[in-house]
C-alpha cells in the first residue's frame, strides 16, 4: 500500500470515528441530559389529568325534608375517531338531541370529544336506553341539581350554574361548603387520541360536600307561597311578600316573594323580604309604643282627645284614616291606628329616645341574616329631621325598612323583649348525617323589658278583637298583631303617590305566648287598600292551612276540628254594587247573606271589598268606600247572568233608561253591549230567559 492509500485510509477512519462519536454524544445528551425533559413531553402526549367533580351536598328543610338534591340525568357525548357508521350516528344523535345536536356534531367533528347533550329528558331517556348504540356515540349519567320546590323556595334556596357553583340564596352563601373537593385521574392516549383509564393510573377521589340543614319548613313554604298567590290575585297587587319566623330563636319557616301582573322592577328572583326596603307605615308605630311604655313616659291608660280625625302640627295637619271625635288611650290608640295619638306619642317619647330604640330594635342596620344581598333600610339621624320628623316617623313615614327588619322587631315583643338575629341554617352535616358545624341561635341585645313587651302584646291582642286588624281573628287561638297601610312615594322621592299604597300586616300566635311571627306585605293593591282588609285575612289563613296539616307550631284543638267537619258555610259571590247609590248598595250587599261597612261621605260606591263575583263567605263583611267625585266611564256593565231586579239595579245607578224587557228569568243579551259608551239620555234593551232552561 503506498504511502498515499495509507493516508487516504487514515483520513477515512478519522472521519468515521467523528461521525459515530457525534451520534454516541447527541444520544448522550438525549438519553442522559434530556431525559426528564422529553419524558414529561412525552407523559404529557400520551397522559392526560381529569379533574373528577365531587357530590354537592344536598340542603335540607327542618324535617330532612330536601330542598335541593342531586340526581342522575343522561348526557349524550360522541368521539369522532370511533364512529363506524356515520349516518346511523347522526340518526341517534337527531333522536336524542334533535338539529341542535347535529350541529355541535358538525362544529366539533375535528375533536377528541364532543358533548351533544348535557341533559336529556325522561321521555327521551327511555327510548334512547331502548336502542342500540352505534359505534363512537356514548349515553353517560351526569350528576344535575333539582329542587323538589322549584320557583315555590327559589329567592331562598338560589340556584347553582353550568359549572356547579352556587349563584343565589343558600347555594351561593354556602357553595364552599356544599361544593366539597375535587379530585382528579390520570388517563392514557393511544395513537388514535383515544384515552383510557389503565390498571396504573393514578386517581385522587373527590370529598363529597357538606349537606346543610335549614330552618325552612317545606310545608310552612308551600302554604305561604300558596295563599301568597291568592292574595295577589284577589287583590290586584303588583307583588306580594311575606316572611314567618319563630320569635324564640330567630329561625325563618318560610320566605317567599310573589310577582302580580305588573310587577316591580328588577330581577324576578330577587329576595325582596331582605333586599327591597320600604315606609312601613303603621306597623313602625311599635317602636314609639314600647320607647314610651319602657321610659315610663305613658302608661297604657294614658288618654289623648281627637277632634274630628285631625291635629294641627303647627306646619302641617296630622290625619287619621278613620276621622273620629273622642278620647283615645294609648291602648285603643294601638288597637284603632290612630295616626293623630301616635304623632303625640312621638312628641312626648321625644327624637333622640325614638332614633336611639330604632337602632335598638334593629333599624338602619342589616340582620346579618345568612342570605346575599341584605340591604339595611333608613332612618336618619336627628340632627337631620326636620320640624315634622318627628310626628311622621312615628307614624312610619320618613324611615325605610325590610320586612325581614319589621318581623325581627316583632319577634322581641313576641319572645319577651329579646332582638334575635334571624337564622336560616342551623347544621351542617357529613354523609352519614352526624353534624360537622353547627349555627346556634343567637341573641343581639335585650330591646325592651319582659313588662313592656307583655303590655304592648296586649294592645296587639286589643287590635284583633276589636281593632284595625279584626279580619287576623282565629276561633280556636288568640291571635295579637298590627296592621299597616303606608302611601308609596313618588319617584325621586317628593311627596307620596295618589292612590298607591303598601298594605301589611305583621301578627303573632298565640298571643299570650306566641311560637310564631309573621308579616305579609302587599305592594299596591287595587280597590280596597287598609292592610286590616288585604293582608290580615292571608296572615289567617297561612296559620290556618299550615296548622291543619298538623305539623306547624301552632295546633288545632281536636274539639275544632271536629266541630268544623260537621259544620261547612257554603261560599257565596260577592254582588256588584260598584255606582250603586249608598242605601241600594247595603240593601243588595244584605240581601245576599252579608255584612255592610261603609266608608267615605259620597253620593254612589267607587270602591268594594271583597271584589265583586269573588267568593265569601255568608255573614262576612263586605266594606263599600263612598265617593262625592262623578262615575267614570267605563262603559256599559256587563249584564248578563243577572236577574232583572239586579240589571235594573245596575242601570239605574248610571242613570240609563230601560227600554224594554224581554222575558223573564236572568239576562241573557243586552243592547247595547257591555263596554259601549254611555251617552246622556241613552237607554238599553234586555233579553231574558228562566233560569232553568
Amino acid at each position: 500500500m503506498s504511502p498515499l492509500h495509507l493516508r487516504r485510509l487514515k483520513l477515512l477512519a478519522l472521519i468515521g470515528v467523528l461521525f459515530y462519536g457525534i451520534i454516541f454524544a447527541r444520544l448522550v445528551s438525549i438519553q442522559v441530559f434530556g431525559h426528564a425533559k422529553l419524558d414529561r413531553e412525552a407523559r404529557g402526549q400520551q397522559t392526560s389529568r381529569v379533574i373528577l367533580e365531587p357530590a354537592r351536598g344536598l340542603i335540607y328543610d327542618r324535617h330532612l325534608l330536601p330542598l335541593a338534591d342531586n340526581v342522575d340525568l343522561s348526557q349524550v357525548s360522541v368521539r369522532p375517531a370511533e364512529v363506524r357508521n356515520a349516518s346511523a350516528a347522526k340518526q341517534f344523535i337527531r333522536t336524542a338531541a334533535g338539529d341542535r345536536g347535529l350541529d355541535r356534531l358538525k362544529r366539533g367533528r375535528r375533536n377528541a370529544y364532543i358533548r351533544i347533550s348535557s341533559q336529556v329528558r325522561p321521555e327521551q331517556e327511555i327510548a334512547l336506553r331502548k336502542a342500540t348504540l352505534p359505534a363512537g356515540v356514548q349515553v353517560e349519567e351526569v350528576p344535575s341539581r333539582v329542587y323538589p320546590l322549584e320557583e315555590v323556595a327559589r329567592p331562598v334556596v338560589g340556584v347553582v350554574g353550568v359549572d356547579g357553583t352556587g349563584l343565589e340564596g343558600i347555594e351561593q352563601v354556602f357553595d364552599r361548603e356544599l361544593h366539597g373537593v375535587s379530585g382528579w385521574a390520570t388517563l392514557f392516549r393511544d395513537g388514535r387520541g383515544l384515552e383510557h383509564q389503565l390498571p396504573q393510573s393514578m386517581v385522587k377521589l373527590p370529598e363529597p360536600g357538606l349537606s346543610l340543614v335549614t330552618t325552612i319548613d317545606r310545608d310552612a313554604q308551600s302554604v305561604l307561597v300558596m295563599e301568597l298567590k291568592q292574595a295577589v290575585t284577589r287583590t290586584g297587587a303588583r307583588s306580594g311578600m311575606a316572611v314567618f319566623a319563630d320569635p324564640h330563636t330567630g329561625d325563618i319557616f318560610a320566605m317567599a316573594t310573589v310577582d302580580g301582573a305588573n310587577p316591580p322592577e328588577g330581577s324576578p328572583e330577587r329576595n325582596r323580604v331582605i333586599a327591597d326596603q320600604y315606609e312601613p307605615g303603621s306597623t313602625f308605630k311599635l317602636l314609639v309604643g314600647c320607647a314610651a311604655l319602657e321610659e315610663h313616659i305613658l302608661s297604657p291608660e294614658d288618654s289623648f282627645f281627637v277632634n274630628k280625625g285631625e291635629l294641627n302640627m303647627g306646619a302641617f295637619t296630622m290625619h287619621d284614616a278613620h276621622p273620629e271625635t273622642r278620647w283615645y288611650t294609648v291602648r285603643q290608640a294601638t288597637a284603632l291606628s290612630s295616626n293623630v295619638c301616635y304623632a303625640q306619642i312621638g312628641t312626648k317619647v321625644g327624637a333622640s329616645i325614638l332614633y336611639r330604640y330604632s337602632r335598638l330594635f334593629g333599624f338602619g342596620q342589616p340582620t346579618r341574616i345568612q342570605l346575599p344581598g341584605e340591604t339595611s333600610g333608613q332612618i336618619r339621624n336627628p340632627s337631620r329631621w326636620s320640624a315634622r320628623s318627628l310626628a311622621t316617623i312615628s307614624i312610619g313615614q320618613e324611615v325605610t325598612a325590610t320586612p325581614l327588619q319589621i318581623l325581627m322587631a316583632y319577634c322581641a315583643v313576641a319572645n319577651g323583649g329579646i332582638l334575635m338575629r334571624p337564622r336560616i341554617a342551623s347544621a351542617l352535616v357529613d354523609e352519614n348525617g352526624e353534624p360537622v358545624r353547627t349555627y346556634p341561635v343567637e341573641r343581639v341585645r335585650r330591646v325592651i323589658s319582659p313588662e313592656t313587651a307583655e303590655t304592648f302584646r296586649s294592645f296587639l291582642r286589643d287590635a284583633v278583637t276589636m281593632g284595625t286588624a279584626q279580619e287576623a281573628a282565629l276561633p280556636w287561638c288568640e291571635v295579637a298583631g298590627k296592621t299597616g297601610t303606608a302611601q308609596k312615594s313618588d319617584v325621586g322621592g317628593r311627596g307620596y303617590g295618589q292612590g298607591r299604597y303598601i298594605s301589611s300586616f305583621v301578627g303573632m300566635a298565640p298571643a299570650q305566648n306566641p311560637q310564631i311571627v309573621g308579616l305579609i306585605v302587599l305592594d299596591e293593591p287595587r280597590g280596597a287598600y287598609y292592610g286590616g282588609t288585604t293582608a290580615a285575612p292571608v296572615f289567617r289563613d297561612i296559620v290556618a292551612t299550615w296548622a291543619t296539616l298538623g305539623r306547624g307550631p301552632v295546633r288545632i284543638p281536636a274539639q275544632t276540628l271536629v266541630m268544623a267537619s260537621t259544620r261547612r258555610t257554603p261560599a257565596v259571590r260577592v254582588p256588584d254594587v260598584r255606582m250603586m247609590a249608598a242605601d241600594q248598595a247595603r240593601d243588595v250587599i244584605r240581601s245576599k247573606g252579608f255584612d255592610c261597612s261603609m266608608e267615605g261621605s259620597g253620593a254612589r260606591v267607587a270602591v268594594q271589598s271583597p271584589e265583586p263575583g269573588s267568593p265569601a263567605r255568608s255573614g262576612e263583611v263586605v266594606r263599600i268606600v263612598l265617593s262625592t267625585e262623578p262615575p267614570p266611564d267605563t262603559g256599559f256593565p256587563d249584564l248578563r247572568g243577572l236577574s232583572v231586579r239586579e240589571a235594573v239595579a245596575r242601570l239605574s245607578a248610571l242613570s240609563v233608561h230601560i227600554s224594554a224587557v224581554l222575558g223573564s228569568g236572568q239576562v241573557v243579551e243586552q243592547d247595547p253591549p257591555a263596554g259601549s259608551a254611555i251617552r246622556t239620555g241613552q237607554s238599553c234593551a234586555i233579553r231574558c230567559t228562566p233560569r232553568s232552561l
